[in-house]
């Protein structure tokens, strides 16, 4: 038979499903007997549990016999009907363990056990579940006063209990992902009692105690936060969000105790109560202080390309150009909305056309092109030099997705190199024109005698020096040249194999490569006539050094060995006096020559310029 269908129990009238069931459920054949035979305690628990709307079970005996009500049955699921006149350990025995203590303590002491949320493990629906009750087990006595039963009266509560859970877990995530961020600020304002709750960060960004916050505080604490200029306006839209409902949206900067600004955006609304006060104000607090600070450099980067002389443009790396400044517009002749989205080929000549191609490759392996001189198209068709600046452009994940270019006019700048490449050439070709004529001059002077004829000949080789050293600095644009290139170019006319040359990178100016080469020039000839170099085993040494100090100094040694044994001369001719006397002049140094018995020793010691650092000239 349905247990729906069955008849109420004339035992227990109004027990509903429940107590038809334990109407004619064979209770003879438990410890309980028949319901005949069942003490008025029991009688009277079973009474008053079956018409209760609570959930409750009674376990009566040692054996803890189980009854229970409709509503009970809708919480144990396939347990019921089973469980029904059985010992609770058949039924309960996965929580048996955790479910036996609590019985067996009110079934031996006598005393009530409650708990909220208590969690148990059952399985109810052919599956583990962990669920959670708030409890009431109560003991049930009989007519001798002894504990004969335990009545539970409990109350399912996991579908909350997970449900807070879950809101727990997420309100922890939020606090993390605002922890991490050391930027956002929530707040909570009661505007009936005046006190505006905040988390730690907001009440920071406020200069206000974190404890404070937490506890409440005023509105006005915040507000004496505010920047004096930005205070009124704050105080303004907060009351215009209460009057009207709009969202409450604002970026105003903060004055902090150290006196430092930051810049905050706000954003909140009004919470009302049943009868339309406002109740609430609630929201959060963005730091947004880098942002306008980034917002601000923008600008400012913005107004510098936007005002530069130089043309500022940008292509992505198709070389579609992106961006053109005024700058670029003066330069190249083309208005802004002409260009952008252009190639940026339409400035290159056609036999310049190979350049881009290039530059885009060197732009993706990350290269920056600097100072690059080439030739660019006007819109008019003119051409232009320029020098360009080209460097990558990276994005937000650090890929290269562009490139910046500066472009300068240096027309009138080629215009005077070329200028003064002409006038050097010119003066140089005049000077050789005189060093010519002086020539020619001594050699009508000397042609009187055998001895004049060689005294012409050593005049000439110094002339033809000086001339080649001339000839050295016009190369270079009268800019200086290079120690070894000045050693190189004297030392031209002998066998390379007898010298050893040896010493730093050393840039020198005009006067004094013109005075080395006077110098080296008449050691090398009184080598070839007298010294290490008259004799094919003689070697000669050159090397040179820069001392520290303040000024650095130059040392350079001529050293020969290997050739016909020295003595000092008797007299000091021409040529010993130009070096030491004329060179330690010209260098504002010391010359030391030695006559060694293993060959001629010259030390030569001149003060660097100002200009050089470590050896090397700054540039």
């Amino acid at each position: 038979m349905d247990k729906k269908s069955l008849p109420p129990s004339p035992d227990f009238p109004g027990g509903g499903e429940m107590g038809a069931l334990i109407g004619v459920y064979d209770w003879s054949a438990t410890s309980l007997g028949p319901i005949s035979d069942w003490p008025p305690s029991l009688m009277s628990a079973v009474s008053l549990m079956l018409p209760a709307k609570a959930q409750i079970v009674l376990f009566w005996g040692p054996e803890f016999i189980a009854l229970y009500n409709d509503a009970y049955a809708q919480v144990i699921g396939n347990k019921h009907p089973r469980a029904l006149g059985r010992p609770a350990r058949e039924n309960w025995s996965e929580l048996w363990d955790d479910l036996e203590p609590l019985l067996q303590g009110v079934l031996s002491t006598g005393e009530t056990v409650t708990a909220s949320d208590r969690p148990f493990y059952i399985e109810r629906h052919s599956y583990p579940e962990e669920v959670y009750f708030d409890i009431s087990y109560s003991p049930v006595r009989s007519k001798a006063g002894a504990v004969a039963g335990v009545l539970c009266i409990v109350s399912e509560t996991t579908e909350r209990v997970l449900a807070q859970q879950a809101l727990a877990k997420t309100q922890e995530r939020l606090s993390h992902a605002l922890s991490a961020s050391g930027m956002i600020g929530t707040f909570d304002w009661y505007i009936p009692s005046d006190t505006l709750y905040s988390d730690a960060r907001f009440a920071t960004m406020f200069s206000l105690d974190p404890e404070k916050g937490e506890k409440g505080a005023p509105i006005a604490d915040y507000l004496a936060g505010i920047h004096p200029d930005d205070r009124d306006r704050i105080a303004s839209a907060v009351d215009r969000t209460i009057a009207t409902g709009e969202k409450y949206v604002q970026e105003y900067r903060l004055l902090r105790r150290d006196g430092t600004v930051h810049w905050i955006e706000a954003r909140g609304g009004c919470i009302y109560d049943e009868a339309g006060k406002p109740l609430r104000f609630a929201g959060a607090g963005v730091d947004i202080t880098e942002r306008k600070q980034a917002g601000e450099l923008g600008q400012w980067l913005a107004a510098i390309i936007e005002s530069s002389d130089d043309a500022i443009i940008s292509k992505n790396l198709n070389g579609i150009i992106t961006s053109w400044n005024r700058g670029a517009e003066r330069l190249f002749g083309y208005r802004t909305e002409e260009v952008v989205g252009q190639p940026v080929t339409v400035l290159i000549p056609e036999d310049r056309q190979d350049e881009e191609p290039r530059i885009l490759e060197r732009l993706r392996r990350g290269e920056r092109v600097d100072h690059f001189e080439t030739v660019r198209q006007r819109k008019d068709g003119s051409l232009i030099e320029i020098s360009l600046t080209i460097s990558p452009v990276r994005d937000a994940q650090g890929v290269i997705a562009g490139a910046s270019k500066i472009a300068r006019d240096i027309t009138d700048q080629k215009r005077a190199e070329r200028l003064q490449q002409t006038l050097v050439h010119e003066l140089n070709h005049r000077v050789k024109n005189t060093l010519a004529t002086v020539q020619a001059i001594a050699r009508q002077s000397f042609r009187s005698g055998p001895l004049d004829s060689r005294a012409r000949e050593t005049f000439e080789a110094r002339l033809q020096a000086l001339s080649r050293a001339h000839d050295l600095l016009t190369r270079e644009n009268w800019d200086g040249t290079d120690m070894a290139t000045v050693v190189g170019q004297v030392l031209a006319p002998y066998q390379r194999q007898r010298f050893e040359i040896g010493g730093p990178e050393l840039r020198l100016t005009p006067r004094v490569a013109l005075a080395l080469t006077l110098a080296l020039h008449e050691l090398a000839t009184n080598a070839a006539k007298y010294g290490a170099l008259s004799v094919p085993t003689g070697r000669v040494a050159i090397t040179w050094t820069v001392r520290p100090g303040d000024p650095p100094h130059l040392a350079l040694r001529w050293q020969e060995r290997g050739g016909p044994p020295v003595s000092p001369p008797s007299q000091k001719g021409f040529g010993s006096r130009l070096i030491e006397r004329s060179l330690a002049l010209e260098l504002a140094g010391e010359v030391h020559i030695s006559y060694e018995p293993n060959g001629v020793l010259c030390d030569i010691s001149a003060p660097l310029p100002a200009a050089w650092k470590n050896g090397v000239e700054a540039a």
